[in-house]
């Protein structure tokens, strides 16, 4: 009788244990501000977008000034922007500022400084479910 009292309490002890961990959300371990800006980085640096493909909100913005000529790509067109215009082996060093930070949204500027021109990006992000490129302005100079 001793053996099955304590039985019956292990079990419910497993069942209550049980419950409790089932009742705590498990944290997301989705990525910072910083995080996201430095898959763009590498995304610019290297072509490589499997990283920033679910970092750009659907239907965000990248707005290329070259000159006096501005294009505008969608999602699409950037991802195949960044996979078809990277150059190989390029020699780059970049800085980023931190231009607005509320919580929710964020203006991050960076500087790719490649040989004979340097490429400014300013780019928006905003946390909905997660940080997100939200657009993007870039000035070559």
């Amino acid at each position: 009788m001793k053996t099955l009292k304590l039985m019956l309490a292990a079990i419910a002890l497993l069942f209550i244990s049980i419950a409790a961990n089932a009742a705590v959300k498990s944290a997301k371990n989705e990525p910072t501000q910083s995080d996201v800006v430095n898959m763009y980085i590498n995304a610019i640096k290297t072509g490589t977008t499997a990283d920033i493909t679910k970092r750009l909100n659907d239907d965000m913005q990248f707005n290329l000034k070259r000159g006096e000529n501005v294009n505008t790509l969608n999602k699409t067109q950037l991802l195949d922007y960044l996979q078809n215009n990277t150059v190989a082996n390029a020699v780059v060093s970049t800085t980023t500022t931190v231009l607005t930070d509320d919580g929710n949204t964020a203006r991050v500027k960076v500087e790719f400084k490649y040989d004979g021109y340097i490429r400014v990006d300013e780019i928006t992000l905003s946390k909905s479910s997660g940080w997100r490129i939200a657009n993007v302005d870039s000035i070559f100079s």
